[in-house]
């Protein structure tokens, strides 16, 4: 600091109240990797004594400190309109309509499948998502005057440290709208605030962007938290600092990167520079190649364009190429909503949307890092424009579920029966075991319930089981496979089935049903089968299992079962409706 005060004599006039930001160095960036590298803001007199500045030994870089905006297409401001100068659609028919919502926070949730992922147990618990933007008006803060009457729930901390959840105005409630969003994905989540917006008459700016990303990374170290940091603002053109939008070396984008390797998952708003309908800040650079800048743009991050929920592509979404990486954006998610406003628009409101999923995800897998997250979203995304990758919606539209279905945990089940010993495997949807030993339900394949009727049964929603005899006593079977496990029958089934002797009998599976995971019923004596053959021919007889007292072994991964993956016709083919 001593240094800087110097330096600041030979013109150069520090801020002392930016707390400094401390930069890990690499040595692309042309900087020195020594522990004392750090961020400062001041001013400089004028171009001459920046000259001056930047020759100095022990000034690493200077940067100008580029004023940000937030990427909600219907933002108050009165510059924001659309750009007169329309483009062709790409992905007809296009939206470039903001002001009308296509559905509400509720169809989002069921379009994703995010709902699904609600009724396996996850709804963000235990995560923290970091919104980067104007601040949040917080239940329990003593609100500034002049801000709205409307409070956002469950966020527990922030930056600045003294005065987190306190204003949302500087941008229209612009940082609200991004915490609805991530609360309608992933309703028990927890939020940070990180107000990056200046307050009173002063602008966003990167550097508050820098520190902000500073204390989040702070904060993780310190308690693994945030886990997820979305951020929809970013620069509308190249002219606001060309520095910042082409060189990947930038601090900011530096410290983004820095953010990611600390394990923390970053999405950012591809920006509202499409094309077709592009908002009126973007001046000429609108489209491919001209529209997505900086940090908003780089390899690591996750990259969001806009779709409204009935799959149309949003006009005004900008597009790839970015001015860092070719292959952007990453994907769409949905914007054009009822949320915290009429409507929620721009890649604004996709970007949270896409956030409230991820932290979905995180739970569901808490070692998720940002390349698996990326990858598993990418490769189970809904393709909406030409064949494969497109520079309008990247790999496709965000399905939350679909994307849960590839990273959630494997299943567990226990495995008992000749031949097999007793083993605890570790089985997915795409597992095949032994035949003699398929006596399990793989509960959690998609879509993993039906609700079936049978006349010796109550109604129940159970799972199928494939392939099944042509009735299982007197109950009837549904596309070739049975309706339910007899234990659910009424009256229940002491012995063998009438009409099935050995060794055609199929027997059922006493065992884990919509989440009651042992049926009281009389337990099947020896010779009386239990386990259905998902995918397999045989029949298995096997010794009745006392669920009273399970066995599970300690079996080493190496020497568990099921390695491929089943053929046409099983598991994953869904069964038909009644």
């Amino acid at each position: 600091m001593g240094a800087m005060r110097e330096v600041g004599m030979a013109g150069f006039a520090m801020d002392e109240e930016f707390e400094p930001v401390p930069l890990r160095t690499t040595g692309e960036m042309g900087l020195t990797s020594t522990p004392e590298t750090i961020i400062v803001r001041g001013t400089v007199r004028n171009e001459e004594a920046m000259a001056e500045l930047r020759a100095r030994p022990e000034v690493a870089g200077v940067w100008y400190d580029t004023p940000i905006a937030p990427f909600q297409f219907s933002h108050p401001h009165p510059e924001v309109k659309k750009n007169e100068a329309a483009g062709p659609c790409p992905i007809p028919p296009c939206d470039c309509d903001p002001a009308t919502p296509k559905g509400t926070m509720a169809d989002v949730a069921t379009y994703l499948g995010v709902d699904k992922i609600w009724a396996a147990g996850f709804r963000g618990a235990g995560i923290v998502v970091g919104v980067v933007d104007s601040g949040i008006t917080a239940q329990g803060r003593p609100v500034k005057a002049g801000e709205t009457p409307k409070r956002i729930p469950r966020v527990i901390g922030g930056w600045p440290t003294a005065d987190w959840g306190t204003e949302s105005s500087k941008w229209g409630d612009h940082g609200n709208m991004c915490a609805t969003d991530v609360l309608g994905m992933a309703p028990e989540s927890q939020l940070y605030d990180l107000r990056v917006a200046g307050s009173g008459g002063s602008p966003g700016t990167i550097s508050r962007a820098l520190q902000a990303f500073q204390w989040a990374i702070t904060q993780h170290q310190t308690n693994g938290t945030p886990h997820v940091l979305t951020n929809s603002w970013g620069i509308f053109q190249e002219s606001w600092d060309a520095t910042y939008a082409r060189n990947p070396n930038h601090p900011f984008t530096r410290k983004v990167v820095e953010a990611i390797n600390e394990g923390i998952l970053v999405l950012f708003a591809a920006g509202n520079c499409g094309h077709t309908c592009a908002d009126g800040r973007c001046g000429s650079e609108t489209g491919p190649g001209k529209s997505i800048w900086g940090a908003n743009g780089h390899p690591l991050v996750m990259t969001i364009a806009a779709v409204n929920k009935n799959e149309q592509y949003i006009g005004y979404s900008s597009q790839g190429p970015a001015a860092l990486d070719a292959n952007k954006p990453d994907f769409a998610s949905i914007s054009h909503f009822t949320g915290y406003f009429t409507s929620d628009s721009g890649t604004s409101a996709a970007t949270p949307i896409a956030a409230g999923v991820v932290a979905l995800l995180k739970q569901a897998k808490p070692a998720l890092t940002q390349d698996a997250c990326k990858q598993a979203i990418k490769n189970s995304a809904k393709d909406i424009g030409p064949a494969g990758f497109d520079p309008y919606v990247g790999a496709g539209i965000l399905q939350a579920y679909s994307a849960y279905v590839k990273v959630k945990p494997p299943i567990v089940k226990t495995l008992v029966g000749p031949g097999c010993g007793i083993k605890t495997l570790r089985v997915s949807c795409k597992t095949v075991l032994p035949p003699i030993c398929k006596t399990f339900v793989l509960k959690d394949c998609s879509p993993p319930i039906k609700t079936l009727r049978g006349p010796a049964c109550l109604k129940k929603t159970l799972i199928p089981l494939c392939p099944p005899p042509p009735t299982l006593g007197g109950c009837p079977t549904l596309g070739g496979c049975p309706t339910f496990a007899p234990a659910f029958c009424t009256p229940p089934f002491p012995g063998n089935p009438p009409g099935f002797t050995p060794p055609q009998t199929w027997g059922w599976y006493p065992g884990y049903f919509g989440g009651s995971p042992w049926p009281p019923y009389p337990m099947a004596p020896y010779g009386v089968p239990y386990g259905f053959f998902p995918g397999g021919e045989q029949p298995y007889w096997g010794q009745g299992y006392d669920p009273a007292s399970p066995q599970e072994s300690e079996t080493p991964e190496s020497e568990q079962w099921g390695t491929e993956e089943w053929p046409e016709g099983s598991l994953d083919d869904p069964p038909q409706d009644t």
